[in-house]
């Protein structure tokens, strides 16, 4: 999945209602940030976790000038962003792309079939590893932010802090995490713990916004995911017709999102 969608009309209007423009986007938080309610707030700091074949200044470009996500939340929190444990060669995206999102690109894991049925991550334990480094050397953060793919990069390094115990001595559990149009892992590795998290879910307060016309990650795989986190703690944010792409939020939806990140803060 390459994790991004060009379709004029979702770039537009992802969800049933209208997404405000950029400027007024930034020129409205930029004055929310001067009020006496949040001089006295702390920034949150968030690490970004890009998508398949893309980067982390490519997620940049995603959250701030393809979309109002980025400006929505800069009064709120800071954005950190990494690249994948993996690089590709400049010829990885299809060349219409390439203009858009220009090289370098990285990947989290590449995933193949292995014997019996089993699912393996190809360059996962070289992604974990530069994001464990990346942490050490660049945090502490609050919480994670992902899309697609790096959504589940988001979600697996939760579970993995959260359940095991191994891991968790390297890498603190992130506070929350936003979730954007991702799965559940489906490396073979990963299983059990899936499930132990869907019997008992993880106590991660957690915003997952999705869209009802994504075909590269449909509704149901992320529903599925969602099922892992304590619903006490999930904030949803559906788009009906939003596809796969970071989306542009309406007035409603930023709401939502400003809420769930001062309930955080």
């Amino acid at each position: 999945l390459v994790g991004v969608s060009l379709s004029n009309s979702e770039r537009i209007h992802p969800s049933t209602s209208k997404g405000r423009p950029l400027h007024r986007a930034q020129e409205e938080h930029r004055r929310c940030g001067t009020t006496a309610a949040n001089t006295h707030m702390t920034r949150l700091r968030i690490l970004c976790f890009h998508s398949f074949r893309l980067s982390g200044d490519n997620m940049r470009k995603q959250l701030f000038d393809l979309a109002n996500l980025g400006a929505s939340l800069a009064d709120l929190a800071t954005l950190d962003f990494v690249d994948g444990g993996h690089r590709l060669g400049d010829d990885a995206l299809p060349e219409r792309l390439q203009a858009l999102f220009p090289p370098p690109y990285f990947e989290w894991w590449n995933a193949r079939e292995g014997a019996g049925g089993t699912v393996i991550y190809d360059h996962l334990e070289a992604s974990l590893a530069k994001v464990e480094r990346h942490i050490a050397e660049h945090g502490p953060y609050d919480g994670y932010l992902g899309f697609s793919q790096g959504g589940c990069v988001a979600h697996t390094l939760s579970l993995l802090s959260m359940r095991d115990p191994s891991f968790a001595s390297r890498v603190p559990a992130p506070r929350f995490a936003i979730l954007l149009s991702c799965r559940l892992s489906r490396h073979t590795e990963h299983s059990e713990l899936v499930a132990g998290a869907a019997a008992a879910p993880l106590p991660l307060p957690s915003l997952v916004l999705y869209g009802g016309k994504d075909t590269d990650v449909p509704p149901a795989m992320t529903r599925e995911l969602m099922a892992t986190l304590d619903p006490a703690g999930v904030r949803e944010i559906y788009l009906p017709l939003g596809g796969h792409r970071v989306p542009n939020l309406g007035e409603e939806e930023v709401a939502v999102l400003r809420r769930f990140l001062k309930s955080v803060q």
